[in-house]
């Protein structure tokens, strides 16, 4: 190569790298204060990849300009551990663990049990509640949840199919009344004892708490629907046919769907450290499920995170992308949960029914679960 060419290669390897540091400061810097950091933590799997990219590049002509992507990727370790956690087998169920003490957990954002359609299947509710049935979980998390007052498709209705979970909690947040709508839905095999809706300043997404008595011990779990991203029709199709050409008109679409993202990033921040303080202030130890709308490498993510554990991490594989829809596929959906539990077996299963892909994981709950 000349040296025009490995100058140039050498320049877009520097910015590479920075853009990587970068997105290393999302998870620490408030988007609402400065939303930069928070754009590039949302690219941060193909900033990676770009600077893997460099790095082969440099290894195969044995450069030393090789330590430029190699240093900024071994200082992001535990940012790529949240991306592709290093199991290298599957976590079974140890022979010893008692039965008694294992729960199955299972987190769902069902896009309103397919209300309006999208899933372009006329059984696709019914398919929903189908495979929750099979799944067999002692413990749901369903974000997006609908029912409405007509014939067949009340909450009661949902609760008949759902018989092997007979206690649940429902808040809506379309209905003033709460008793239809668009909202969150816990259901459970065990005892619910308490439930308590957590207020954001948004009308669609939500959060509550309910404590489960299993066997002697109380578990607060929460379900969590933290701030979306509300794109529309328009800037679907930009995405998907975008060929830049710097117009007017393009430029207003590029700004539009900044805004957008920033405005998101912004309220989940405000949204996760309320979560946060709940989670910090239980009297029980917790379990938190949900469609947190935003990556491990965001500042949402590592507030609620802080203190508690992601089962993905700890027991998954591979990327465990949870969002199947229009945007490039991210990790959005977590199972988390703190001291002393421990997860078994995550999975992610692969459905067509929603734009998010549901998530298993086994926990174990030691007893007398208490927290210090």
């Amino acid at each position: 190569m000349s040296k025009f060419t490995d100058r140039l290669i050498l320049i877009l390897n520097i910015l590479g790298a920075a853009a990587l540091m970068l997105a290393y400061l999302a998870p620490l810097v408030n988007p609402a204060k400065v939303a930069l950091p928070a754009l590039f933590g949302l690219a941060y799997p193909y900033l990676l990849m770009v600077n893997l990219i460099f790095l082969c590049i440099w290894l195969i002509r044995l450069k030393k300009e090789i330590l430029i992507s190699l240093i900024v990727i071994l200082l992001g370790w535990n940012h790529l551990n949240n991306l592709l956690p290093i199991n290298f087998k599957e976590t079974g169920i140890p022979e010893n663990a008692d039965p008694e003490r294992m729960v199955k957990a299972l987190s769902y954002n069902v896009r309103g049990l397919d209300v309006y359609r999208w899933a372009k299947d006329s059984h696709a509710k019914q398919e929903i509640l189908d495979f929750l049935k099979n799944q067999d979980p002692d413990l749901v998390c369903i974000q997006e949840y609908y029912t409405s007052s007509n014939r067949g498709e009340t909450h009661a209705d949902v609760s008949k199919q759902l018989r092997s979970l007979p206690h649940n909690a429902v808040y809506y947040t379309t209905d003033p009344s709460n008793r239809s709508g668009f909202g969150i839905a816990t259901f459970s095999r065990y005892p619910i004892i308490k439930k308590s809706r957590i207020p954001f300043n948004s009308s669609f997404n939500a959060a509550m708490y309910t404590d489960i008595l299993f066997q002697s011990d109380t578990i607060r779990v929460f379900n969590v629907h933290l701030q979306s991203i509300r794109f529309e029709k328009d800037d679907y199709a930009f995405m998907d046919t975008a060929r830049l050409k710097y117009n007017n008109e393009q430029m207003l679409e590029i700004r539009a769907i900044g805004s957008r993202l920033k405005t998101a990033f912004a309220l989940r921040a405000e949204q996760a450290q309320v979560i946060a303080n709940y989670i910090r202030d239980s009297p029980h130890t917790v379990i938190v499920m949900g469609d947190f709308n935003d990556t491990p490498q965001s500042y949402a993510y590592r507030k609620i995170h802080k203190g508690i554990h992601d089962s993905f991490r700890k027991a998954g594989r591979g990327f465990g992308n949870t969002y199947s829809g229009e945007l490039p596929s991210f990790r959005i959906d977590y199972i988390m949960y703190g001291e002393p539990i421990v997860p078994y077996e995550f999975k992610r299963i692969k459905t067509d029914y929603s734009d998010h892909f549901p998530i298993t994981t086994w926990l174990y709950i030691p007893e007398d679960t208490i927290v210090e």
